[in-house]
């Protein structure tokens, strides 16, 4: 029997995050959904819980969470057993009156996240991350009643309760982290921990990725970190401001080992663009990535790595052979036949997309921008790979004819394997950046846009799905019952389309009426 803990600091994520994901698009998935998809379906499904040793301690942690606990293992006095990782369900056996710190981690606490608002805006009910949030930290304040910790709340979705106070307040938060950990993250811990002062918000802005250590335990996914921060200066991304640093070699392979040991059927690239790593500035540095992916092909024993983002003008820089060659040392026996790249196009209209982000397209120029997501999604293709686009509706200054010129674009891509994911503009500094979009603006040109670009997704996503989870190791039964849902979400978006469509034209013919009495 294991021993009882009596943690002081004790890290959770809420149940979108703490789940046993396989591939990185189960993960994707899940944190999307609605309460419209019952909450059975989701736990048993879509986003099961990850498993906990009979103590409490986590199998599987978040990428977030594992940095932050090997980070006060290196750099405070704090032991293994002063330290814990754990799950929503396990939370309560953990707390006590030698409780002195609860750091969470969620992506999306209060439902601001720019693709998950974008589902939210389409469906019924209430987005689960906030929902599952809403839950875990009503539990932490019932419990903070009785034991008297402080409450440090992070991750990517941090920045929400900067904006929303009146949220943070509710969810009983002491301290707001943002930014990465290793640089102060520490010491702050440390410092509350033994009775300091807990400031309001706190904000990080080294991205110490020099600092990194090797996390402790196996990550969510299979996760895996590259590069920290992008500096493209895009205003609705939170990297847009933190230049882009790598961790070292030695580093990410050990967390490769560490993934690799505990089962991982599939390991994730954590970066904002994964082709640059090792890279300077923006020109990217193909023998540095190659030797790391060929360095990671020797410990990974068959798992195959997913590529979670790059940027067009990345993957411009690279000829057929050198994309190929990469495709190759991502590969493992039996392979994903579909290894998906995301990459941010957001709009055909170059200008519009060098005003929301002045680095997104340098050194290129922006009116050959359509060109280029074009070329890009062919050598891609030629290579192997399966390019996803997403675009942003509603970017500060768009025209009807940018929609226009975009749904002419998503076609010729679409003329090939590829899917494109049009989300709903949502600033992260919404004091600074911009109005977020919202259904109501919504005309008929953005609506032709998503419809004719989920249609491209009907077609494609099902089968990439079932080709992911199979070569990430998911049973026959559960990607049975995934694709049945999917074809029954399907016919759900259709409908909706369909009566969106009714509405708008409703809209549309009921002005000239109007004028003319």
């Amino acid at each position: 029997m294991s021993q009882a803990l009596q943690p002081a600091v004790v890290l959770v994520a809420d149940r979108t995050l703490s789940a046993r994901y396989r591939v990185l698009f189960e993960g994707i998935f899940a944190t999307a959904q609605t309460t419209q998809v019952p909450e059975v379906m989701m736990r048993r499904l879509l986003a099961p819980p990850a498993a906990t040793e009979a103590a409490g301690r986590a199998r599987t942690v978040p990428l977030g969470l594992r940095r932050v606990e090997s980070a006060l293992a290196a750099r405070t006095p704090l032991g293994p057993d002063d330290v814990v990782c754990t799950t929503p369900e396990a939370l309560p056996r953990l707390l006590g009156p030698w409780t002195k710190v609860v750091a969470v981690s969620s992506s999306d606490p209060l439902g601001h996240g720019m693709s998950n608002t974008t589902t939210r805006e389409f469906s019924r009910g209430a987005l689960y991350t906030r929902v599952w949030a809403d839950r875990l930290m009503g539990e932490i304040a019932d419990a903070r009643r009785r034991f008297h910790f402080r409450v440090i709340a992070g991750g990517g979705g941090a920045w929400q309760y900067v904006h929303y106070a009146d949220d943070a307040a509710r969810h009983a938060v002491d301290t707001v982290f943002e930014g990465y950990f290793e640089a102060d993250g520490p010491d702050l811990v440390r410092s509350i921990a033994e009775g300091g002062d807990a400031p309001a918000h706190h904000r990080s802005r080294d991205g110490a990725a020099d600092r990194a250590v090797p996390i402790l335990g196996p990550s969510t996914m299979g996760m895996i970190e590259l590069s920290r921060g992008c500096g493209n200066g895009c205003r609705f991304c939170l990297m847009a401001d933190r230049r882009m640093e790598h961790l070292a070699e030695d580093t990410i392979l050990a967390d490769v080992e560490t993934n690799v040991a505990a089962g991982a059927g599939a390991l994730a690239s954590s970066s904002e663009d994964f082709f640059r790593y090792g890279a300077a500035g923006r020109r990217v540095n193909f023998d540095r990535l190659r030797g790391l992916l060929a360095r990671m092909q020797a410990v990974r024993r068959g798992t195959f790595v997913q590529v979670s983002h790059a940027n067009i003008t990345s993957v411009l820089q690279l000829d057929a052979d050198q994309l190929a060659e990469i495709r190759r040392l991502l590969a493992a026996e039996p392979d994903a036949r579909y290894l998906w790249v995301n990459l941010g196009l957001e709009s055909a209209n170059g200008r519009l997309v060098h005003a929301n982000g002045p680095g997104k397209i340098a050194p290129f120029d922006p009116d050959d921008w359509e060109a280029m997501a074009l070329d890009a999604a062919n050598r891609l293709r030629r290579a192997g790979f399966f390019p996803v686009f997403s675009l942003v509706l509603g970017l500060p200054g768009e025209t009807v004819d940018d929609v226009r010129r975009t749904r002419r674009l998503a076609d010729r891509l679409a003329q090939g394997p590829a899917a494109v994911f049009p989300v709903f503009h949502e600033p992260v500094r919404p004091d600074r950046d911009g109005r977020p979009f919202r259904l109501p603006a919504m005309t008929r040109e953005h609506l032709d846009l998503y419809a004719a670009s989920y249609e491209v997704n009907f077609r494609w996503i099902p089968s990439l799905y079932w080709d992911n989870q199979k070569a990430g190791g998911v049973g026959l039964l559960r990607r049975t019952l995934a694709q049945a849902l999917g074809r029954a979400e399907i016919r759900l978006w259709r409908r909706r389309f369909r009566r969106l469509a009714a509405a708008l034209d409703a809209a549309e013919s009921a002005v000239p009426a109007a004028q003319n009495t």
